[in-house]
């Protein structure tokens, strides 16, 4: 994993401020988040501007997940023991609520609605943050912004890098190798997900069995970024290339009493689960229509099947 210090992303902050969307939803962020331009009310992009930074920096990794969802998010940096609830400083990545309801993402805190980047504690108990999606717009600009403690949910606390030190981003030995597409037809997407129906993570290619593509990095959770011998790079799921050693899917534990397993997002329930029941995740849907739902795989179904995200907390299987 690539570490930066947290000066560098603070930079990076400071010089998008000011930065505005446009109708609706409109910004360079989504456009670089989701692979093309976007638009559309289901489009907030506060956590989209998180990723964006570190992408600049060559740090995404830092984050563990891509994801436009606050809630995925505090989850991933909760299920690493980096969630934090006091002590905060800059660079952390703030979580607010405008609400008293509980997380469900992060059972230890408040709702999760909003995110950005602490730059400043300041002497009075406020907080100056950088934050993406604010300010009074309906669409959203990059602003300096002042908060009080009593609406911070929480922070997530990247493994920064030590200031001072080098951040060069170290070679792996195995990214270039080759690997080939096995079993039957895949697809390299824009997401380390499936949204077929409503493409938010896109098929960029088509890859039949026996395509070779050059392999570049896990995500930890079950895919692999690869190139196609064309240029063409996207995610494909593990289980679908012949790569040893890579990460398998994660388990999902219910975190909730009476959750619904449904056939497909908000569709038809196949039954009611607690607390403490485990699934195998496949992948999480996180942005677009679909943004919020965790496929998984179910006994007896020979299809995905959904349970909502704030229900469950992903772990990695060895």
């Amino acid at each position: 994993m690539a570490k930066v210090i947290a000066s560098k992303i603070l930079e990076l902050a400071k010089k998008e401020i000011g930065v505005k969307a446009t109708n609706i939803k409109k910004c360079k962020y989504n456009k670089a988040f989701y692979g093309s331009d976007v638009s559309g009310n289901e489009y907030d992009w506060c956590a989209v501007f998180i990723w964006w930074l570190f992408k600049q920096a060559g740090a995404e990794d830092m984050l563990f997940v891509k994801t436009a969802g606050c809630g995925v998010l505090g989850n991933a940096f909760y299920s690493r023991n980096k969630f934090k609830t006091s002590g905060f400083k800059p660079g952390d990545i703030v979580l607010f609520h405008w609400s008293n309801n509980r997380s469900e993402s992060v059972p230890i805190t408040y709702s999760l609605d909003h995110v950005g980047i602490i730059e400043k504690c300041n002497a009075d108990g406020t907080y100056t943050t950088i934050e993406g999606n604010t300010g009074s717009t309906s669409n959203g600009e990059v602003k300096r912004q002042t908060r009080s403690a009593s609406v911070i949910s929480g922070v997530c606390r990247p493994d920064y890098a030590q200031e001072g030190t080098s951040t060069k981003k170290p070679t792996t030995s195995t990214t270039g190798k080759t690997v080939k597409v096995i079993n039957r037809t895949s697809y390299l997407r824009s997401q380390a997900y499936v949204d077929d129906k409503y493409k938010s993570s896109k098929k960029l290619k088509t890859c039949p069995a026996g395509t070779t593509l050059t392999w570049i990095k896990d995500d930890g959770y079950g895919w692999s970024y690869c190139k196609a011998s064309d240029g063409t790079a996207g995610w494909i799921q593990n289980t679908r290339i012949n790569k040893s050693g890579t990460s398998k899917y994660p388990t999902a534990t219910v975190t909730g009493d009476a959750v619904r397993v449904r056939k497909a997002p908000n569709g038809t329930i196949l039954k009611q689960v607690n607390k403490g029941t485990k699934f195998t995740a496949y992948y999480q849907i996180e942005s677009g229509t679909n943004k919020g739902w965790t496929a998984i795989a179910v006994s007896g179904q020979s299809q995905d099947c959904y349970i909502s995200s704030q229900y469950v907390k992903l772990t990695k299987r060895s």
